[in-house]
């Protein structure tokens, strides 16, 4: 399996904020000589060498074995399922180990939303290798940019933005995420969740939450912070302005029966939970209903 394209570009692409330069895959296999085949100037590499790029690069590992080095990060073993980060004007080498190969795959790209998306979620020069595993949506989403840029329909560029898009928020989400697979303890977050949300009507105490969790509430709390994002009660509030926002928009419930309804002390202090969350009084929320109806006709 060996596919390579580079690509051009049109001045109307960038207006998507993500322009594909290149996009590949190839098995390397055991025993043969790296990099294979052509490329253009601006891509020659060799291994001893190394090289510079201008644009971002996303290099995906997905079986074998090998090395990578760059000016911030030591040489260290790649893995398959290990996902690289090649940034501009970033040293760097890499190929896979003789004994093994390896079955690569990439994608490079350029734009103010890419560089927007690499700079918020994987902008760590010093830790560039994200343990990802091998993982079908990301071997999908290589696969199916390399057939768009075989075929280069109209508005392929755009086609590529999308992808690019999801490789970079697979791999961020993926290296959040598999720290926790295989944790027992998720399976007690995920009961909390549950329970939380059966129980939207009601004041109820974290401590209580942490016991259908079956988890202290130290570890709780720490656990579920790091998990979601937010500390159990914010989130359990979060959930609250989320279903009051339902009501508001989609029924013709008074302010004092949607406070009643999500557990709320009283329909003041509601209001005032409602504003600190949405930056408006929960009528004036509602208004916006209307602006959110379509126009009959």
């Amino acid at each position: 399996m060996s596919t390579t394209k580079y690509l051009i570009t049109h001045d109307l692409d960038f207006q998507w904020g993500i322009v594909t330069k290149t996009v590949g895959q190839q098995d390397v296999p055991p025993h043969s000589s790296y990099p294979i085949g052509k490329h253009p100037e601006e891509y020659l590499f060799s291994p001893n060498r190394g090289r510079l790029l201008q644009e971002i690069q996303i290099l995906y590992i997905s079986k074998g074995r090998g090395w990578f080095v760059s000016a911030h990060h030591p040489k260290t073993q790649l893995l398959a399922g290990d996902a690289v980060i090649l940034y501009p004007g970033e040293w760097h080498s890499y190929a896979p180990d003789p004994d093994s190969g390896w079955r690569e795959s990439w994608i490079g790209f350029t734009g103010k939303m890419a560089e927007n998306l690499i700079g918020k979620l994987l902008s760590d020069k010093t830790n560039p290798i994200y343990k990802v595993g091998v993982h079908d949506l990301l071997c999908d989403a290589f696969n199916a940019a390399c057939e768009v840029s075989e075929t280069q329909l109209p508005a392929y560029q755009e086609q590529l933005a999308g992808y690019v898009s999801l490789i970079i928020c697979t791999i961020y989400a993926r290296s959040r995420q598999l720290p926790y697979l295989g944790n027992p303890d998720i399976h007690g977050i995920n009961i909390a969740i549950k329970y939380m949300r059966l129980h939207l009507n009601e004041n109820i105490r974290m401590e209580d939450v942490s016991r259908e969790a079956q988890m202290g509430y130290s570890k709780f709390r720490k656990l579920f912070r790091e998990y979601t994002g937010f500390a159990p009660a914010q989130y359990f509030l979060q959930l609250k302005m989320e279903r009051a926002k339902g009501y508001l928009l989609n029924t013709t419930l008074s302010c004092k029966e949607i406070a009643y309804r999500l557990g709320f002390d009283s329909s003041s202090y509601f209001n005032k939970m409602f504003r600190i969350h949405q930056g408006m009084t929960p009528l004036e929320f509602r208004s916006t209903r209307n602006v959110r109806t379509m126009p009959n006709g």
